[in-house]
């Protein structure tokens, strides 16, 4: 095990390399960068014009890195990189200090995840001005939204809005969870909450009728199925199996998602299933529909809810009960 920083800063360069950054080129990465006022940077890493994108502290092994953040911070704000990683070349911790908290990742963003969540930030706007429809097209047909619909996208706003990014939602079969799923991607991209999009499915029949629903309900918007030995493409949104994903999840960067959505969620998050999903420092939508107190406590601590209590759920006698519209 690494003992000293500079061992450290050997694995930090793998992991950068990781991460499509190239750690020899100045262009992309400096390093013992000369703070204005006084200090060093680690690293700095750079976006395609050149500008500042992050500080990378580094840390010796025996030091957690998320006490650097005082240290981190007065450098990234002198050189003007509106991002922060901290990382001992084993934990790594990334920091958009203007919006949130430092939190724990499992690898580097990439240049492009920096300048897609810059983008972000700089075009979003407030869930509360993007209307909810009361209509779309489906398969040819004009649906109605239920009531349900419409609180269960109310509800995931107010979650996202109070700093969420864990949610699960627990919706009867029959009860349009792929379309309301839909509906919601279509509106965080609307609001410029997102870009990139994972829906992860465990049967083939999950994938097919999720990229049937995208296709249909999110037209204009590029999207495919990431099946076994099919080179990815770069869509706004990808299908992929479960199974496909966890031998493939290191072809992506961990911030190569904005939104990773996992259906029939209380099956893909134990063991080896789970490392498909933590990877990708995103928004994480759980759906299951399997009732809350049929679902393993391990679930809604994934989703960070409350034992037996889903951001959202809507039980199967009140679907048979509201009329249709």
């Amino acid at each position: 095990m690494p003992k000293k920083e500079t061992d450290a800063r050997i694995i930090i360069d793998d992991l950068l390399r990781q991460a499509f950054w190239d750690p020899t080129d100045k262009g992309q990465v400096r390093t013992e960068e000369i703070v204005p006022g006084g200090g060093r940077a680690d690293y700095l890493l750079l976006s395609r014009d050149g500008k500042p994108l992050a500080v990378v502290e580094a840390k010796k092994t025996a030091i957690h890195p998320y006490t650097a953040k005082q240290q981190a911070l007065p450098y990234a704000k002198k050189l003007g990189a509106p991002f922060i990683f901290l990382t001992n070349g084993d934990l790594i911790y990334f920091w958009d200090y203007l919006n949130d908290d430092a939190r724990a990742v499992n690898a580097f963003y990439s240049r492009r995840d920096m300048e897609r969540l810059l983008h972000l930030r700089k075009e979003s706007v407030p869930l509360a001005t993007v209307p909810i429809p009361d209509f779309y097209s489906r398969k040819g047909e004009v649906r109605q939204l239920r009531p349900y619909q419409i609180r269960a996208m109310k509800a995931l706003d107010h979650a996202l809005e109070l700093g969420k990014r864990r949610f699960l939602i627990e919706l009867p079969t029959g009860t349009g969870k792929t379309d309301l799923i839909c509906l919601y991607l279509q509106r965080l991209i609307q609001a410029n909450r997102a870009e990139r999009i994972l829906f992860l499915v465990d049967r083939d029949q999950l994938a097919k009728q999720a990229l049937e629903a995208i296709q249909d309900i999110l037209p204009t918007h590029g999207s495919y199925w990431l099946k076994p030995g099919v080179a990815r493409r770069e869509e706004q949104i990808t299908v992929c199996l479960l199974q496909t994903m966890i031998g493939r999840y290191q072809e992506f960067s961990s911030g190569y998602f904005d939104v990773v959505v996992a259906d029939e969620c209380h099956r893909s998050i134990y063991g080896a299933w789970q490392t498909a999903l933590t990877h990708f420092d995103a928004l994480h939508i759980g759906l299951t529909a399997t009732p809350a107190m049929f679902i393993e406590r391990n679930t809604f601590k994934f989703y960070d809810c409350k034992d037996d209590e889903p951001d959202f759920t809507y039980d199967i006698r009140d679907a048979i009960k509201e009329p249709a519209p």
